[in-house]
C-alpha cells in the first residue's frame, strides 16, 4: 500500500476509503446479460429473452445467497423474465480427511500430477463418481485408482468383443435377450441423471452393469458360444452372441462417453465409427424391444455363477476345473442352461426337475447336486 497519494501527496493516516461500496457480487449479477450476447449479439439475446434459447447456470452452494440471489433479482427486474431455467448446484471440493482447501493449511491438491500418473478418464471417473449434486466431494486417490481399472477393464472388454463379427442382422435368442433388458434399464438410470445434469448416478450404474454384468458374467457365461472352438453351438446360438457383445459394448460406450470422453473414443473410432469420434453420435435410447421378464433372471444366473464358483475355491479348485454335478434350475430359465453347463464345466443342467433331498440350494430355487 501507498504510504501517501500519489496525486496530491497527503499523508496515508490523512486518507478516509470510500464508503460507497458495491457488493462485487451484485456487480455481476448481470453477466447474464453478457453471457446471452447482450451488447454483441442482439439476436441470439433476443431468443434468451423469449425463452428460446435455454439457459443454465453451474455454481457451487456457497454462493447461493449472492451470485445465484443478486443475479435472479436483477434479471427478473430488468428483463421480467426467470435468469436461468435450471441451476446446477455443486458442492465443495474437499481434501481426503474431509476438511476445505486452502493455501494457508498446504492442503490444496493440484490436479497435473495425478492426471499424470493416472489419466484424463480417470480423474474425470474421480469428478463423477465423488460427487452428488449439491453435495461436498472428497478427493480420493483409491477412486482415482479405481477410475484407471475401469478405463483399462473397458480397453480389454473392447479387445476381447473385437475378436468376434458384426452381425447385425441375427436373431437375438432369449439368453441374449436377458442381458440387454438389464441395459435398457442402465439406458433409462443413465438418460434420467443426465436430463437432471447429475453424473455420480450415471458413472455408477455404468461401472457396476459394465464390471459387476456385463464383464464378469456375460461375457464369461457367453464366451464358450462365442468361440464355439468345439462346434457345439449351432450357427444362430454363436451369432446371437457375437451380435449381443457388440451391442452391448457400442451402447455402453455412448452411455460412457459423456464422462470417460478419450478411452470411449478411441475404441469407437476403431471398432464402430470408422474413424469418426463418438462424440458426434446421440446417446442411445431404450428399445422396447429388449423388454423382457428374463432380465430378471440373469440376476439368478450371477447367483448361480457366484455359488458354483465359491463351492469350487472352497475345494480349492480351479474355477475351469470340472464339476461332476447336476445344476437343477426353474424351467423359465431353461434358455440359460447350455451357457451354465459349458461355464462351469457341469455334467448336466436339468431346467424344471426336482433336485435331491441333499443337493445345495446355490440361489433361490437353484440347486447344486454334486455327485
Amino acid at each position: 500500500p501507498w504510504d501517501k497519494c500519489p496525486k496530491c501527496g497527503a499523508p496515508r493516516e490523512a486518507l478516509e476509503g470510500e464508503k460507497r461500496v458495491f457488493d462485487t457480487w451484485f456487480d455481476s449479477s448481470i453477466s447474464v446479460l453478457y453471457a446471452s450476447g447482450y451488447s454483441r449479439y442482439p439476436e441470439v439475446h433476443k431468443l434468451y429473452v423469449e425463452g428460446k434459447a435455454k439457459a443454465l447456470r453451474p455454481q457451487g452452494i456457497d454462493i447461493i445467497r449472492t451470485w445465484l440471489y443478486y443475479t435472479v433479482l436483477r434479471i427478473y427486474l430488468l428483463l421480467g423474465r426467470p435468469a436461468f431455467d435450471m441451476v446446477r448446484l455443486s458442492g465443495m471440493g474437499l481434501d481426503e480427511k474431509g476438511e476445505a482447501m486452502h493455501k494457508s493449511k498446504g492442503n490444496v491438491i493440484y490436479p497435473e500430477p495425478y492426471i499424470e500418473k493416472y489419466g484424463a478418464d480417470a480423474f474425470r471417473y474421480w469428478s463423477a463418481a465423488a460427487s452428488k449434486l449439491g453435495s461436498d466431494y472428497r478427493f480420493s486417490e483409491q477412486l482415482l485408482r479405481t477410475g484407471a481399472l475401469f478405463v483399462n477393464k473397458l480397453w480389454n472388454i473392447a479387445r476381447f468383443v473385437s475378436a468376434f463379427p458384426k452381425t447385425d442382422d441375427a436373431k437375438i435368442l432369449p439368453q441374449d435377450m436377458a442381458i440387454l433388458g438389464m441395459l435398457n434399464d442402465v439406458i433409462r438410470k443413465v438418460r434420467s441423471g443426465f436430463e437432471n445434469l447429475d453424473f455420480y448416478d450415471p458413472i455408477n450404474t455404468l461401472y457396476h452393469f459394465i464390471w459387476d454384468v456385463f464383464a464378469s458374467h456375460y461375457i464369461e457365461l457367453v464366451k464358450n458360444r462365442a468361440y464355439n472352438f468345439e462346434g457345439e453351438f449351432s450357427d444362430e446360438e454363436q451369432r446371437s452372441a457375437w451380435r449381443t457383445l457388440h451391442t452391448v459394448l457400442k451402447n455402453s460406450l455412448l452411455l460412457l462417453a459423456p464422462m470417460l470422453p478419450f478411452v470411449t473414443d478411441a475404441i469407437w473410432r476403431q471398432l464402430y465409427g470408422s474413424g469418426k469420434s463418438v462424440h458426434l453420435e446421440m446417446l442411445p435410447e431404450p428399445n422396447p424391444e429388449w423388454d423382457t421378464p428374463l432380465a430378471k433372471h440373469f440376476e439368478t444366473v450371477m447367483k448361480i455363477n457366484s455359488g458354483i464358483w465359491t463351492y469350487k475355491k472352497s475345494r480349492n479348485m480351479r474355477l475351469s476345473e470340472p464339476l461332476n454335478a447336476i445344476l437343477y434350475i426353474p424351467k423359465e430359465m431353461e434358455p440359460f442352461a447350455e451357457d451354465l453347463k459349458h461355464l462351469h464345466k457341469l455334467a448336466d443342467v436339468r431346467p424344471g426337475e426336482k433336485p435331491p433331498s441333499n443337493a445345495i440350494e446355490i440361489a433361490t430355487g437353484c440347486f447344486l447336486y454334486v455327485l
